[in-house]
């Protein structure tokens, strides 16, 4: 996985900060569990609303904020000041926006300025059908603020139910520390069979170009 998101999304990261779990919402729900508590969060508006039920049942404080043309308006995250924000940069759900680079850095730039997270699902990243594709940004991140939520769900098929994310260093160490005890809820052999799979994209991902801006 470590090498596919490398070539393909220009994700830098070492294996070990790689979590697989049984979907995003679960993922998600471990990665609350690693957060600091009475924190806040904000979510795009429109959004996925299955992100919004999870935060709103782990009872986390969740504020919507609203769309300009370039994606989550940055704005509205500054008068609101959350400790993480949710984004789909790649595919907004359900407007279908791409966030250009522009937005992309002035997002980076406020979380590193803010101590906060940008939490990326970069759901729908594996289809484009015009243009070159945008690095995600956790590629962009310098400061380790980017945490990065994949899936094998649209490129594969969504019963298989194995997703992942790529936690910055200060976050692996505490998941290892304090949450290691979790099972894995993805069967040994389904990721062995996926490997297999990976291995022949890694190898046609080798002869693409590499994502740059």
């Amino acid at each position: 996985i470590a090498k596919l998101i490398s070539y393909q999304r220009g994700i830098h990261c070492y294996p070990e900060q790689i979590v697989i779990g049984s979907g995003t919402n679960a993922l998600l729900t471990k990665l609350i569990e690693l957060m600091t508590k009475n924190i806040t969060i904000a979510v795009e508006d429109p959004g996925y609303s299955r992100f919004r039920t999870l935060l709103e049942q782990t009872r986390i404080h969740m504020e919507p904020i609203a769309l300009d043309r370039k994606g989550i308006s940055l704005e509205g995250i500054k008068d609101i000041q959350p400790n993480a924000v949710i984004v789909t940069p790649s595919h907004q759900f359900p407007i279908g926006t791409i966030m250009p680079v522009s937005r992309r850095i002035d997002l980076l730039n406020w979380a590193s300025k803010t101590h906060s997270y940008i939490i990326e699902d970069d759901y729908d990243s594996e289809f484009r059908y015009s243009g070159k594709p945008v690095p995600a940004l956790q590629g962009l991140d310098t400061g380790e603020n980017v945490i990065y939520m994949g899936t094998f769900s649209k490129l594969l098929l969504p019963s298989l139910r194995i997703s992942y994310m790529v936690l910055p260093i200060s976050l692996i160490n505490i998941y290892q520390e304090d949450f290691f005890f979790y099972a894995q809820t993805v069967s040994r052999i389904d990721q062995n069979i996926l490997k297999e799979f990976l291995i022949t994209l890694v190898m046609r991902s080798r002869t693409l170009l590499p994502i740059s801006l």
